[in-house]
């Protein structure tokens, strides 16, 4: 029987991965700082894209169009990962000293399309069970009008916990999926499963990594989204960086 160390090494299942000490996330920050200073006007596109999306997603929470508003996130999960290949492909161009360009970007990312349509389709069915399964747990704990006084907290409190496991299970498989599609080639399970791998022999620092994430996303919805347009690009390089110091590609 294989034990988990021999699956680490064994890459016809994933990618193996490296160790990380604790301070790592702040570097990977750093990193990503210093990619947005050397290509200040190329990342401000970006950052301008997402916030623009942001504040479309708002609307839609606000005015209650729920069907409009589940459009655009599952339109979000298929193009977002477009943009975000923009991000990793930016600072992997900086990395070769080659100045960023938008048309390799956008080259590489319809490359990669299959690749990114099937982790994109994965994480859409993985956001409806959600809904359904909340949906389903919330009618047993509220399933009439005579109990939902009494049950409505109960009833939001099973939604934040459920939300909360399943938000987890998608920040683990597509910590470094997206990244690893770029720059391997890899096929979507590959890039799951090296995420997963990578994500469960890092847990205390890619909690910290995680935590991080969404400090800097509160002070992103704190400024009415506008810290968005330096938070993503900065974010999305960061994110390339910890997958270079995470993932062994060869």
């Amino acid at each position: 029987m294989k034990t988990l160390d021999t699956l680490e090494n064994d890459p016809s299942r994933y990618a193996p991965c490296r160790r990380l000490t604790l301070t790592a996330p702040l570097g990977w920050l750093k990193s990503g700082w210093q990619d947005f200073r050397r290509a200040p006007w190329h990342s401000l596109v970006y950052g301008v894209i997402f916030a623009a999306i942001g504040w479309l997603l708002v609307y839609f929470s606000w005015t209650n169009e729920s069907y409009l508003l589940l459009g655009l996130f599952i339109s979000v999960l298929i193009i977002g990962p477009a943009l975000a290949f923009g991000l990793y492909d930016t600072s992997r161009q900086l990395e070769l000293n080659h100045k960023p360009s938008f048309s390799h970007e956008r080259r590489k990312a319809f490359h990669e399309m299959g690749h990114e349509l099937m982790l994109s389709l994965i994480l859409s069915m993985v956001f409806l069970v959600m809904l359904l399964l909340t949906s389903t747990v919330t009618d047993l704990v509220a399933p009439g009008p005579t109990f939902v006084a009494a049950a409505v907290p109960m009833a939001d409190t099973t939604f934040f916990y459920v939300a909360l496991i399943f938000a987890g299970l998608l920040y683990c498989a597509n910590a470094f999926a997206l990244p690893m599609i770029l720059d391997q080639d890899a096929d979507a399970a590959t890039a799951i499963t090296t995420s997963l791998n990578a994500v469960w022999r890092n847990k205390s620092v890619m909690a910290l990594w995680a935590l991080l994430i969404l400090a800097l996303t509160a002070v992103g919805f704190a400024t009415a989204l506008i810290g968005f347009v330096f938070i993503v690009p900065v974010l999305g390089y960061a994110t390339w960086h910890a997958y270079r110091e995470t993932i062994i590609t060869s």
